[in-house]
């Protein structure tokens, strides 16, 4: 009896031991997917800032942040970090600098003073460095050259990153480029094609999986929380861009955001079958309550978190204290993901108008709803809208 208990026994704890062996090799693979850092990308930081980074210091693996910017007439801006608060979440920080794309492409000398000028490595000696330069394919081979000369006049205390673009793996030489970098970041989202929209899921795997292919070195991925509004020439061509405000153009223009659903989309594909040098993912850009055109802090949360995504726009009616009789429609989303506004909002009421972006319009039957004439933002979490007004006779 006792041998059949140990001899049992014994096998149970082997099945133990498989079964644990098992789970760590699974949790080992998904940390590694869901290691994720986040950019913060304000050149002034306002107060909204402070709250979003207490409250998602949980679910992150480091900072990236906008650290100095080089701008197209050539004036270097540092943005007004807030060092201390960075620090006291003893997450690791990596400095960002951007260089515009319309700017000739910098020499060695002028990437070497926008770093060690800039707050954040003189004063701050944050020394991972990363550097944000889309520059165009068939000039690849001067940003080898320069990478290679930067490199040789960097302290040696400073651990040099840089972003990548799809774009550049057309090129032979893109593999000679992924060995002057050890850990580059991704970017898989843009709006080259805004006819396509700013982040397609398919297009986004697809580059991973070449990028995979293309270097031996590990990397990680971009994926977008935000939004923009383009203008376009009557060819396509984009000759203006907006993020928050509408402060060129009013009402005109093209509203592109990242679907929420699309992103979780990409991370469920990358789960099931993560490709073998990716290394995390880093969002752009941490969410603030005064930020339109971004998700929520909600929607990226449950996002990151693997929450089930539940979205619920609503139509409120709120009579209008200044005006009698008249009532308020208010769009209010109830759900945790940022969704677009709805198409058509029915009226009870034979009565009525719609403020931007909706307008009212009639049925064949003679009935009466508000239709959306151009899609703008889309509604965050908690967020209200006043879409228009009715007055029932």
């Amino acid at each position: 009896m006792r041998y059949c208990t140990l001899k049992y026994g014994y096998k149970f704890l082997q099945l133990v031991v498989i079964f644990s062996v098992f789970c760590l090799t699974q949790t080992t693979h998904l940390n590694r997917i869901l290691r994720q850092d986040v950019y913060i990308w304000q050149k002034k930081w306002v107060d909204t800032l402070k709250p979003a980074i207490e409250q998602t210091i949980p679910y992150i693996t480091g900072w990236r942040f906008l650290a100095g910017e080089y701008e197209p007439d050539g004036q270097v801006i540092y943005p007004s970090v807030q060092f201390d608060l960075l620090k006291q979440t003893n997450l690791p920080l990596t400095a960002v600098y951007r260089f515009d794309r319309l700017r000739p492409l910098p020499s060695a000398d002028e990437i070497l003073s926008l770093i060690v000028q800039s707050p954040a490595y003189k004063t701050y000696h944050i020394h991972n460095i990363e550097l944000d330069l889309d520059w165009p394919t068939s000039k690849l081979k001067l940003y080898i050259q320069l990478l290679q000369s930067l490199k040789t006049k960097l302290p040696e205390d400073i651990k040099l990153n840089i972003t990548m673009i799809p774009d550049w793996m057309r090129s032979p030489i893109f593999p000679q480029m992924t060995e002057q970098i050890p850990n580059p970041v991704l970017q898989v989202h843009s709006i080259d094609n805004p006819q396509a929209g700013l982040f397609i899921p398919q297009n986004a795997l697809a580059y991973i999986q070449k990028m995979n292919r293309l270097t031996r070195h590990n990397f990680y991925v971009a994926l977008p929380t935000y939004g923009l509004k383009i203008q376009t020439t009557p060819t396509g061509n984009i000759y203006a861009i907006e993020g928050e405000n509408d402060f060129k153009s009013g009402h005109l223009g093209k509203e592109l955001y990242s679907d929420p659903k699309k992103v979780r989309s990409l991370i469920d594909s990358l789960q099931e079958n993560t490709p073998s040098h990716l290394k995390g993912i880093i969002w752009f850009r941490l969410p603030i309550t005064n930020d339109k055109r971004n998700w929520s802090l909600d929607t990226w949360k449950a996002i990151i978190s693997h929450t089930l995504l539940k979205g619920k726009i609503i139509t409120q009616e709120i009579p209008d204290p200044n005006n009698p009789g008249a009532i308020k429609l208010t769009l209010v989303n109830q759900g945790n993901i940022t969704l677009p506004l709805p198409k058509t909002v029915s009226l009870r009421c034979s009565i009525g108008d719609g403020f931007f972006p909706y307008q009212l319009t009639t049925t064949s039957k003679g009935q009466y709803s508000l239709s959306l004439i151009q899609q703008t933002a889309p509604l965050n979490t908690h967020q209200q809208r006043v879409i228009g007004w009715m007055r029932c006779e």
